[in-house]
C-alpha cells in the first residue's frame, strides 16, 4: 500500500497533469514544455490576425541545467512575475495536492472563496508509471453533489489525447480529441459539443515553424480554417 503524502503547492502555467512529479511542479524545467534544446531565454508573444496589436508577452528565464527560474507574463492586466523554484509563500490557498511516495500526484483539490470543495482530481498510472487517465469530479457549491465528470486520457508519452465531459446523469457534453506532430506539439485539437440531439463541432490547427534545434519559433492558430492569431517565440540558447 502505497504511503500518501498531503501536501498544497501553487499551480504553474503548464499542465499540470502531464507533468505530474512534484518536483517539476515546483521548478519546471526545458521538457516540461517539450523543448528539445535548452534555452537560457524564451520570449512568447501572441499576436491577432488583424493588426498588430498583441495579446500578452510571456518571458522564461532557464538556469545553465534546464530549469526555469523566472516567469513574467504581460498583459491587459499588467505584469505578473514567479520567480523558481518555489517556496512556502508560493503555496496555494485553494489548491491541495495528494502525492505517493514517488512524488507523482495523486489527487488534486480545488476549494472556492469559502473554503468548499469545488473540484477534485484523481490520476491513474500504468504499471511503468506513466500517467494514462485523470478523472475530475465538479461539485455543487451549496449541496456539494457532483455536477460533471470529465476523462482525459494520454498516450505512453503522457500527452493528452482524448476527453470527455458528462453530467451528474451521465449524459455526454462534450469530447475532445487533439493529434500531435513528431516533435510532440500539438498540430490539431476536435471539440464536439452535445445538445439533445444536436451535435456541434469546431476544429483547430496549428501550423509551425522550427529553428535548427528543432524548437519551433512561429505558430499559426486557425480555428474552423480561419487563421486567429499567431504565436512568435525568440528563443535564445546558452553559447549561441
Amino acid at each position: 500500500m502505497k504511503k500518501i503524502i498531503l501536501i498544497a503547492v501553487l499551480l504553474l502555467p503548464i499542465m499540470v497533469l502531464a507533468q505530474h512529479n512534484r518536483q517539476r511542479l515546483v521548478q519546471p524545467d526545458y521538457d516540461s514544455y517539450n523543448l528539445r534544446f535548452w534555452p537560457s531565454q524564451m520570449t512568447v508573444v501572441q499576436k491577432y490576425n488583424q493588426g498588430s496589436d498583441i495579446n500578452f508577452q510571456e518571458t522564461y528565464l532557464f538556469d545553465s541545467v534546464g530549469n526555469l527560474t523566472e516567469y513574467r507574463k504581460q498583459g491587459f492586466g499588467g505584469e505578473r512575475v514567479t520567480h523558481y523554484p518555489l517556496t512556502l509563500e508560493d503555496v496555494s490557498r485553494n489548491k491541495l495536492y495528494v502525492f505517493d511516495y514517488d512524488g507523482d500526484v495523486l489527487e488534486i483539490r480545488q476549494f472556492n472563496l469559502k473554503g468548499d470543495l469545488y473540484s477534485s482530481t484523481h490520476c491513474i498510472y500504468a504499471v511503468g508509471g506513466n500517467l494514462t487517465q485523470s478523472i475530475e469530479y465538479t461539485y455543487h457549491a451549496d449541496s456539494g453533489f457532483v455536477t460533471r465528470r470529465t476523462v482525459s486520457y494520454y498516450d505512453k508519452r503522457e500527452r493528452l489525447v482524448a476527453v470527455e465531459q458528462y453530467t451528474a446523469d451521465e449524459l455526454l457534453l462534450w469530447s475532445e480529441k487533439r493529434k500531435y506532430d513528431r516533435r510532440g506539439n500539438l498540430v490539431k485539437r476536435t471539440q464536439t459539443f452535445f445538445n439533445d440531439n444536436e451535435k456541434e463541432t469546431t476544429v483547430e490547427n496549428r501550423k509551425y515553424t522550427f529553428d535548427s534545434h528543432g524548437n519551433w519559433t512561429q505558430c499559426h492558430y486557425s480555428l474552423n480554417g480561419i487563421v486567429m492569431y499567431t504565436i512568435e517565440r525568440k528563443i535564445v540558447y546558452y553559447g549561441e
